[in-house]
């Protein structure tokens, strides 16, 4: 069989865009794939976006989607489907919202997918309904069937990607997992809800091997927490050592109480652990209650000292939004991360994910304002905060991030760790900013309340012509409430005018909406060429808007072969063509 598989490409900017590396789920899963003999076609979000070309002669997609990418996947999966491929979807956001899920897929994996996909791509492969499938769930005869849970995964016995599945990707850094599970329980967590509190570890002798294909490149270890077991830790990088397997570099995530081992440290240094990525969450102890978090504030001191002492660079994670926080609560998180020599920070909003208990308890408390699941990006807020308003909890997110990467910090970490936290700090003052500007709609619509969800694509039919613009032979009426703009488009366009016309709206709109929907259906094309001239400027376009609707005079079988025939990447928008 000719399988697809995805990863979607996250929505905007954040800290880690700069980073090329997939999930580890889907080369996982390829390789298991490949071993079985099947055709595997893997393409990362990360590196590029899906190409029509991509589906041309496969007979079944495979979509693996978090919450703030299971928008843009339900697109893709929306598209493979109007060209009567099958679509499987899986990951965490469609494991705890698959009857959702099941509006734009054919099957859904629920949890773990290392031993049902296959077992689901078996079934399929003979023509047989997956009844006896654990942790699918399908439609059959108009009825949604939701398999029984499948057991817990023994990774010992999952293969490893080797390296030449990734394919010709050029990626910074390659993801190798050690353990599943985490025996912590922090509310804003899905890791238990997906993976349970049980750690379930590869052999040491297995990690060492995948290690060596390694050599003179980065890796990060994936796991959720690296050194769980210390014990375990120890032993592995001491046998990285012994063996010469040991990457040109290495990043892991970890707790705070590993700074408190000083055997840990040193293997970590000897091994060649350049970076460590702590769960701070807060320095308001009332919050780290709150999150379940089990440490004090002098915990994180002691750690951020301890790794400096080893060389190892610092990359703290703070959670803004508790009950407990307010404005003041993020000036003193940024003050304190700033005397504490943090090389590099990360502020994430409060994010109630699907399947945690912080979903379950604002769903509950109706305090969730928004289902607009690109927002959850931990970046974005998207619930009523209890200490503050949800605009001032955007707003002061944004400044905080703003003031840690500012010019005057760039340089404030020298001395502890060289002109390595410089480059990073000077990455996140570029990302920071740029993030600010693409996003300053949001805040807008947080200080009009029921302003964040998308709303019916004609809505604005009647609103006042906000302007008209003439362009050649186009003319272009454009609707807008400040939220969500309309942009009816008549008349006639060639190649040079197809994104002129595009950036002419885009111009009079500027930033400032949320929603935007084009209505070209009475806009004839003078050539396949300046259909897609159009198409490609409106996917640039697409990047300053959350959500974008646009109708098409074309049918959807013309579409997808004028889409192969140039080669063009499936649309972050939303395509709506003509019936055939």
């Amino acid at each position: 069989m000719n399988i697809t598989l995805i990863e979607p490409k996250p929505p905007g900017k954040h800290v880690f865009s700069t980073v090329k590396m997939p999930r580890l789920g889907l080369p996982i899963l390829g390789t298991i794939l490949r071993q079985q003999g099947h055709h595997v076609n893997l393409v990362y979000g990360t590196y590029r976006n899906v190409k029509a070309s991509d589906l041309a002669g496969t007979q079944l997609v495979g979509i693996s989607a978090t919450t703030s990418t299971a928008p843009y996947a339900y697109r893709l999966a929306d598209f493979a489907r109007s060209q009567g491929i099958a679509v499987v979807m899986g990951g965490p956001h469609v494991s705890f919202m698959p009857e959702e899920a099941l509006g734009h897929c054919d099957y859904v994996v629920r949890m773990e997918g290392d031993y049902t996909f296959p077992a689901l791509v078996q079934c399929l492969n003979q023509g047989e309904i997956p009844f006896e499938v654990p942790g699918i769930s399908f439609v059959h005869n108009g009825e949604v069937i939701h398999n029984p849970a499948p057991d817990w995964v023994d990774i010992a016995t999952l293969p490893f990607p080797h390296i030449s599945v990734f394919g010709a990707n050029r990626l910074s850094t390659y993801p190798v997992v050690t353990s599943r599970g985490c025996p912590y329980d922090c509310t804003f967590c899905s890791v238990t809800p997906m993976f349970g509190h049980k750690m379930r570890c590869r052999s040491i002798e297995s990690i060492v091997e995948e290690l060596e294909q390694y050599k003179g490149k980065q890796v990060f270890f994936v796991d959720d927490n690296f050194t769980a077991s210390p014990a375990r830790a120890k032993a592995l990088m001491r046998a990285m050592i012994e063996k010469n397997a040991r990457p040109r570099r290495w990043f892991a995530q970890v707790r705070t109480e590993s700074a408190r081992d000083d055997e840990l440290l040193s293997l970590m240094r000897d091994s060649g652990c350049g970076y460590v990525y702590v769960g701070m969450e807060s320095i308001n102890p009332k919050t780290l209650k709150n999150y379940n978090k089990r440490q004090e504030v002098s915990d994180i001191e002691y750690c951020v000292k301890r790794f400096h002492d080893y060389g190892i660079m610092v990359h703290g994670m703070f959670v803004f939004g508790s009950d407990e926080d307010t404005a003041e609560t993020i000036e003193e998180t940024v003050s304190f991360a700033l005397k504490n020599h943090i090389d590099t920070v990360q502020f994430m909003i409060l994010t109630p994910l699907p399947g945690t208990r912080t979903f379950a308890e604002l769903e509950a408390a109706g305090r969730i304002f928004t289902r607009e699941w690109s927002l959850y990006d931990a970046h974005h807020v998207v619930f009523t905060p209890a200490g503050m308003s949800a605009y001032s909890l955007q707003a002061e997110t944004q400044e905080a991030f703003k003031r840690f990467y500012s010019l005057s910090n760039l340089f404030s970490n020298f001395q502890v760790s060289g002109w390595r936290s410089v480059a990073f700090r000077a990455v996140g003052y570029w990302l920071v900013r740029k993030w600010v500007r693409e996003n300053k709609h949001y805040a807008h619509t947080l200080l009009q309340p029921g302003e964040t969800e998308s709303r019916d694509a004609f809505s604005l039919i009647e609103q006042p012509i906000f302007k008209v613009i003439h362009h050649q032979l186009t003319k272009i009426e454009l609707f807008t409430d400040g939220v969500q703009a309309l942009a009816k488009m008549t008349g006639k366009i060639n190649e040079t005018a197809a994104s002129k016309a595009v950036k002419s709206f885009a111009a009079a709109l500027g930033k400032a909406c949320c929603n935007i929907i084009i209505d070209a259906r009475e806009l004839t094309f003078a050539s396949d060429n300046s259909l897609i001239r159009f198409m490609k400027t409106l996917n640039r376009t697409a990047g300053t808007a959350r959500h974008m609707v646009v109708r098409l005079p074309v049918s959807a079988d013309y579409l997808f072969q004028l889409m192969l025939r140039y080669d063009v990447e499936i649309p972050s928008y939303v395509i709506v063509p003509s019936n055939p």
